[in-house]
């Protein structure tokens, strides 16, 4: 499915209804991912296959599958796995990675199914999470962080020594619910270039990053800068949409 649809986005640019625009990455990606059965296999190819961040400029609607990580999604699109599940986030103090470590653990641990994949899809002040540590300096990102919430959950926390599933303060307790944690586990993130684009216009109405950007080059900066695991995508919802469409089951 997900090698049908390239097919077809790349034709639709070939005709000129999605021209590439300049700024594009120069990375070439390979056309076609395997499709993987098995999550370990899912997780060593989404490892292999290079991530787009070097952009100058990137246009407001993602119109051709260069601007975004398509073949990593397509290898998503592709899994051949049983159990596949999204889930999303939209709030730094929102509950869901709580959500998704509860739902790992009673698929791995309580239903046997140590091949369930969880992709996450975050949007907003979540998707904050997404950016490197450099990037908050450079950006300035506290500036978008809403009173009485914080990254720090979210960012380069320790998941704890211990491996036993019943104890709290190991992986699969407390110290797990964030989202190096979650990555290690499996779990794929997916980042959304809408929230980017309006990242980069609060920051210009802020006067924060660095000076004298416009919107395109601002939006490819903070792109640049998402985390090399993360799979940017046009849209949050509309990958959504494509995964349910290729039968993965939403579930929060």
């Amino acid at each position: 499915m997900g090698v049908g649809r390239r097919k077809l986005l790349l034709a639709a640019a070939a005709l000129g209804m999605a021209a590439p625009l300049p700024g594009l990455a120069a990375t070439v990606l390979p056309a076609s991912p395997t499709p993987q059965n098995g999550l370990s296999d899912l997780s060593r190819q989404l490892a292999a296959l290079p991530r787009r961040r070097q952009f100058t400029t990137v246009p407001r609607l993602l119109d051709h599958p260069d601007l975004w990580d398509d073949v990593a999604f397509d290898a998503l699109l592709a899994y051949r796995g049983a159990q596949k599940m999204v889930g999303s986030g939209t709030s730094l103090s929102g509950n869901w990675p709580n959500e998704a470590q509860n739902l790992l653990n009673s698929e791995v641990f309580s239903f046997v199914h140590p091949d369930a994949l969880l992709v996450m899809a975050l949007w907003g002040e979540a998707q904050l999470g997404l950016y490197n540590e450099a990037a908050w300096a450079r950006f300035d990102l506290a500036k978008l962080v809403a009173q009485g919430q914080t990254a720090s959950p979210l960012h380069q926390t320790p998941a704890g020594s211990s491996r036993h599933h019943q104890d709290e303060q190991g992986a699969y307790g407390a110290a797990g619910r964030n989202i190096p944690a979650l990555q290690a586990r499996g779990v794929v993130f997916l980042a959304c270039h809408n929230a980017v684009w309006a990242h980069a216009g609060r920051l210009i109405a802020l006067g924060a990053g660095p000076t004298g950007l416009s919107h395109e080059q601002m939006a490819a900066e903070l792109t640049n800068a998402f985390d090399p695991r993360a799979i940017v995508t046009p849209s949050a919802l509309g990958a959504l949409a494509e995964l349910q469409r290729a039968g993965f089951s939403r579930i929060f």
